[in-house]
């Protein structure tokens, strides 16, 4: 017999509902630890990550890079903005696109961000086995469809 999370069978029994509860469980975890040392999110972080591998883009690119509505990164890049964690410009040849790159500040706080992502990482899956950990990242890249944007949560 399994155990149970809940005590409610029909949430118990939801595969749905379990991948939900553990992913928020993971990113309460996670942006506890990153906004008590650097005060940024997961969110926050995921875009210096992207910034830091592809250079200088557009703000839609980012947007796209994360699946994310262009409203929701418009907020991110905002507060990444103010911690000075991103800049933005307006390019030459197109007036509407905003630019963004990773200051000296972003680059120094991704890295050291994600060395403690890493042990909020190693803490949180802990209970599996290395096998277990790389079954569960293809099956999540198996589930995970291109052309579905993310809202804000």
């Amino acid at each position: 017999m399994t155990e149970s999370i809940t005590a409610i069978p029909e949430l118990d029994s939801s595969t749905s509902f379990m991948m939900g509860l553990a992913y928020k469980q993971f990113r309460t975890l996670a942006n506890q630890a990153l906004t008590a040392e650097f005060e940024i999110t997961l969110e926050m972080l995921g875009a210096l990550r992207v910034l830091a591998h592809l250079g200088e883009v557009p703000q839609q690119t980012l947007a796209e890079a994360l699946h994310r509505e262009r409203s929701v990164i418009k907020r991110l890049v905002d507060n990444c903005i103010k911690r000075g964690l991103i800049e933005a410009h307006k390019s030459e040849t197109n007036k509407k696109a905003r630019y963004l790159a990773l200051t000296e500040k972003g680059a120094t706080v991704k890295e050291k961000a994600n060395q403690c992502l890493q042990q909020v990482i190693a803490a949180y899956y802990s209970p599996l086995t290395a096998d277990e950990q790389q079954l569960l990242m293809g099956l999540c890249k198996k589930l995970i469809q291109d052309d579905i944007i993310l809202g804000s949560d």
